[in-house]
């Protein structure tokens, strides 16, 4: 099972790279994609649908580009997870209902169902701002493995990435 996905991450990054930045400064998608290391058409995209989602606001023009929506501790990880992969859940049926009789009544289901709140719950405690300052939150998600790739706290330019298989 992978947690976060593609779009997830990347928006995660961007939202991350704007945070960064002082209040009201506007990121230009190309600004972004030099940082980020993400293709300007797949981050214009992402942009769009933050954007639309009320994360982002969006300005055209000269001096255009990104601004938060709200404040870092306002846009939490569970809000990015649902726009992008929609709503977080593990115990859908493996078997699409063929095998079990009664759904309501699997003891694998009840425990995943319980499991899910918990996770989800963890879930609502970051935002951006965690994150953003490596709290608790952050590490307990995976911060404090030093932000490798596909981390969300991850940030640095794709060109700064090394591949430990590859020799210099």
């Amino acid at each position: 099972m992978k947690l976060i996905n593609r779009d997830s991450d990347h928006a995660l990054k961007a939202l991350l790279t704007i945070a960064g930045r002082r209040a009201g400064e506007t990121a230009a998608v190309s600004e972004l994609t030099g940082t980020l290391g993400i293709p300007r058409p797949y981050l214009r995209k992402i942009m769009q649908t933050l954007a639309r989602n009320g994360i982002v606001v969006s300005r055209k023009g000269k001096g255009g580009g990104f601004t938060l929506a709200r404040r870092p501790e306002a846009i939490g990880l569970v809000d990015i997870l649902r726009i992008f992969q929609g709503e977080i859940a593990f115990r859908d049926c493996l078997f699409r209902e063929k095998i079990c009789r009664d759904i309501q009544s699997c003891p694998l289901r009840r425990t995943l169902s319980r499991l899910e709140g918990r996770f989800v719950e963890e879930l609502e405690s970051v935002s951006v701002a965690s994150l953003l300052s490596g709290g608790t939150a952050a590490r307990s998600l995976g911060g404090a493995r030093g932000g490798g790739k596909g981390c969300p706290s991850h940030t640095r330019p794709a060109a700064s990435r090394r591949n430990p298989r590859r020799k210099p």
